[in-house]
């Protein structure tokens, strides 16, 4: 990879929510689940400092993770 060069980093997320809708007449009255993947894609140059225990990354997944 060349000095500047973008780069693309994905996380998935899985969870699971659960729901209910008050007052419907179907199915969806009652408590139910629901599974979600969320891919959160961030872009940009990774860090060029040698002597820094994150070079080479775009940002640390604990980072994103917190956001």
């Amino acid at each position: 990879m060349s000095p500047g060069q973008h780069v693309r980093v994905t996380k998935r997320f899985l969870f699971e929510m659960a729901h209910a809708l008050r007052c419907h007449d179907g199915l969806c009255a009652h408590i139910h689940g629901h599974s979600y993947v969320l891919d959160v894609t961030l872009v940009g140059k990774p860090r060029q400092e040698g002597d820094h225990p994150k070079d080479g990354m775009v940002i640390d997944f604990s980072d994103l993770k917190k956001l």
